[in-house]
Parts: structure tokens; sequence; C-alpha cells
């Protein structure tokens, strides 16, 4: 079991209606996900359970660069972020990061997630 690398042109059409399922609700289009990887802003990894789309950047807390686990599918509910945590964090720790993280609206996470995982924050926001 390992995370490829590979290029969002030759995946986009498998993976985009995960892709659009996932960020339903979340602000952001699918095609962010797409001009994100083409541009070099983001990374598409596939395995043999799904697909994983980590994204670098710097904390503006902390000033410390951070790697977002930006969205994730596991097929047949396989949970990506335990099964792969040690290559997560090896791919986390060659970008230069000091954190691996996800944001998400489902609760379900605390449920599942090994005790490596904290809650750092929950947001919640009104439309004005």
């Amino acid at each position: 079991m390992t995370l490829q690398p590979a290029d969002i042109r030759q995946n986009w059409d498998r993976i985009k209606g995960h892709v659009a399922d996932i960020m339903v609700g979340d602000g952001e289009r699918p095609e962010d996900v797409y001009a994100d990887c083409r541009h070099g802003k983001a990374h598409l990894y596939v395995c043999e359970h799904g697909f994983v789309v980590l994204k670098r950047y710097v904390r503006d807390d902390t000033g410390e660069p951070e790697v977002l686990i930006w969205l994730g599918y596991g097929e047949g509910g396989k949970d990506l972020a335990n099964l792969y945590l040690p290559e997560l964090e090896g791919l986390a720790r060659k970008a230069g990061a000091k954190t691996l993280a996800f944001r998400t609206r489902r609760r379900g996470f605390e449920r599942i997630l090994n005790s490596r995982w904290e809650l750092r924050a929950v947001e919640y926001q009104v439309r004005l």
C-alpha cells in the first residue's frame, strides 16, 4: 500500500465526481482542486483505496509550514487518514511541514481517528 503522485489531468475524469461530492457546501469548487494541482499549489496522490490531495501552506497563527489533507476519498469507506498516516507524515516532513492537518464538516471523524490526531478548532460561520 503506497500513495503514488499522480497527474491530475490523467485522473480527473475518474475522480472529479468524488471531488464534487466531498466539496458540497465548502464554498470551493472542484475546479479549484484541478487548477491548484495543475499549477503546483496542491498535489494528487492515488492509491489502491482512493486518493488524497495535499496542499502545503504557511499557517497564519504560527508562521510554520503545514501540509493540509485538502480532500481525500477512500473507496468502500476506507479511512485513508489512518491507513496511510505514516506515508502522509513522510510526505509532510519531506515538504518541510511542522504539522499535518485536515478540516471537515463531518463530526464523525472524532470517532475513527487514532489518538495521535487532536482537534485544533471547529469553525462556524454566518453568511452576511
